[in-house]
Order: structure tokens, then C-alpha cells, then sequence
């Protein structure tokens, strides 16, 4: 089960994948035998396995274009889109930095952890 629920998705999407490629599949077998029958000719498996082929190809090559140029566009916008945030961020660490060296610590020291301090607390009475 639980390698169910983590790759839950990953079967999800190959399952859809190859509902979507049959799906394709018996639409243009059926629009084959359709052109087929209308000019009189058998149907012949090869010519049909070529044509389902290339036009199978000819969409996953359009899809993989598509989502590379997606990818390329969300990583140079990713820098454009999320300047500010690091901008802010790094801001945020200028003033707690310098609220640090006020208070007489050292801005590059670093802290001891929380529960650490808490049981020392409790355990050193004086």
C-alpha cells in the first residue's frame, strides 16, 4: 500500500497515457477503414500501423515542444518572477543581522538549538 501511495500518481498518469494513445488509436483505425471502404480498397494492417505512426509521433513531438518551450519560458521568468522575494529576503537578513550586533551577538554564531537551551534550563538550578 504504501508503495501504492507513493507512486500512486505516476500509475494514475500511465494509465490515462495509454487510455488517451487507444483512444487515438481506434478513432483513426475507424476513420482508415472509413477512407478505406469509400475507395474501394482493403484495408492493409502496414499502411495503417505507418499512418497511426507518423501522426502518433507527429502529436509527441508537437507535446514535447510545447512543454519544452514552457520550461525554458517558467525558468527565465522564475528569475524575473521571483527577484523581489530574494530581494526581500536578503533585506530580512540585513536587519535582523544588524539587530544581532546591537544586541552584543555574533550575527555568524550560530544558536544553539531550542530544547538543547530548555534542558540545560531546567537541569543547571543557579
Amino acid at each position: 500500500m504504501k508503495h501504492f501511495r507513493r507512486w500512486g500518481a505516476v500509475y494514475l498518469l500511465f494509465l490515462l497515457f495509454l487510455g488517451s494513445w487507444l483512444g487515438q488509436l481506434f478513432t483513426q483505425l475507424s476513420e482508415f477503414r472509413s477512407d478505406q471502404a469509400m475507395h474501394g480498397e482493403p484495408f492493409v494492417r502496414a499502411d495503417f500501423l505507418v499512418q497511426f505512426f507518423a501522426s502518433t509521433f507527429e502529436n509527441w513531438q508537437s507535446e514535447w515542444f510545447q512543454l519544452i518551450f514552457q520550461a525554458i519560458l517558467l525558468l527565465g521568468a522564475k528569475h524575473w518572477l521571483f527577484q523581489v522575494d530574494a530581494e526581500d529576503l536578503e533585506r530580512m537578513e540585513r536587519k535582523i543581522d544588524a539587530l544581532q550586533k546591537r544586541l552584543g551577538l555574533d550575527p555568524n554564531e550560530a544558536e544553539e538549538p531550542e530544547p538543547e537551551r530548555a534542558k540545560r534550563a531546567t537541569e543547571d538550578p543557579g
